[in-house]
């Protein structure tokens, strides 16, 4: 799984996100690596405006669009831009939750290797799934964006391939950042379950010495929590901007894909294309709220099975700590983040398309 997290930080650095490096499980920077992400921000921040404005205009000359189908992509764009500006303004906060990271993730790797669980044996295949679909599901949002861009490249000459190239750049940012915070809870979602797995061998066991890492493997999930509640302290205005970016697209794409279905003559390919994309994209936000579900499912795992076995006095008290300790993530209070906050998004995009709607078949009388 390490050539997905590879991959991910390579081309993040590369469009300016993060100036963070990842190699050998470790995180770093170099000046290099600082110097670039800046002056990338500062192009990007400058050129992506008049880009988005002239790309406004080829979309306009391609034929002639209902006035509520410009004017919503008109708001797209201007939300688009600024959750790009707080993004880039906003990097250092999210460089400091990969440093945050940075000592439980060698803790983590440690504690497998030293309880056996290496290979693919080291992490549950539910959690290799979710993060290979996640992977696939980023990977389709950033390259049918590239694809749709292209449509806006009327003659194939240098200027038009530049802002092709900084735009693509530009919209996958939207995209890759809520990546990050899928990582981060992954991994904290798969140290919970190393701890989980590795307390119900000690409790089946009679070893002195396996008792007395019960105090060790305690200390670690511990740390697990803390970890997972400060990254989520940091990384809570991000996801509410970009949420709230996915929410307005959501709502706007839902209408363009009633109106260019029905009300306009639409290539058949468009039309499916457009179906397909609208579906990953909701996939890809689901797997997010679906991560923070499972890391706090694994952080509350439930202990039935211990009641069959003879107590200790360590285990009495770990059962009561975990009983106490409650893991809650919170988007900066004003929401949990998990699948009933999704469910309720999507009645949101549902509501207000079928306004747009009216209003479309409104302003076309």
């Amino acid at each position: 799984m390490e050539w997905i997290v590879k991959s991910y930080f390579r081309y993040s650095l590369a469009i300016g996100i993060t100036s963070q490096q990842f190699s050998r499980q470790k995180f770093y920077s170099t000046l290099f690596s600082r110097t670039y992400a800046l002056i990338t921000n500062i192009i990007t921040l400058a050129v992506a405006p008049i880009f988005m404005w002239q790309v406004r205009s080829v979309f306009e000359s391609k034929r002639h669009f209902p006035p509520l189908v410009l004017i919503t992509n008109d708001i797209r764009y201007t939300v688009s831009f600024l959750v790009i500006l707080y993004t880039l303004l906003s990097r250092g906060f999210r460089d400091t939750a990969f440093k945050e990271m940075q000592p439980l993730l060698l803790t983590l790797i440690r504690e497998e290797k030293r309880c056996g669980y290496r290979g693919r044996d080291g992490v549950r295949r539910s959690l290799r799934i979710l993060l290979l679909l996640k992977f696939f599901t980023l990977s389709w949002l950033c390259t049918t964006d590239i694809i749709f861009l292209f449509y806006s490249c009327d003659v194939l000459v240098w200027v038009n391939i530049v802002r092709f190239f900084f735009l693509s750049n530009a919209n996958n940012i939207l995209n890759m950042v809520p990546m990050g915070y899928f990582l981060a809870l992954w991994h904290i979602a798969r140290g919970f379950d190393c701890v989980n797995r590795r307390l119900d061998q000690i409790v089946k066991s009679k070893s002195p010495r396996d008792q007395k890492e019960l105090r060790h493997l305690w200390f670690l999930h511990t740390s697990l929590t803390r970890t997972a509640l400060n990254l989520n302290k940091i990384y809570a205005p991000q996801m509410l901007a970009t949420r709230f970016d996915h929410f307005i697209i959501g709502v706007i794409q839902a209408y363009w894909g009633t109106v260019f279905t029905f009300a306009l003559s639409t290539p058949w390919l468009w039309v499916v294309y457009g179906s397909v994309q609208y579906h990953v994209r909701l996939v890809d936000y689901y797997l997010i709220d679906y991560m923070c579900d499972v890391a706090v499912k694994y952080h509350d795992a439930a202990k039935h099975s211990w009641s069959e076995i003879r107590w200790t006095k360590e285990i009495s008290s770990y059962v009561i700590y975990a009983n106490s300790s409650k893991l809650q993530l919170w988007i900066c209070g004003l929401f949990q983040a998990d699948r009933s906050m999704w469910f309720g998004m999507i009645s949101g995009i549902l509501y207000y398309s079928l306004v747009l709607l009216q209003f479309h078949l409104v302003m076309g009388k």
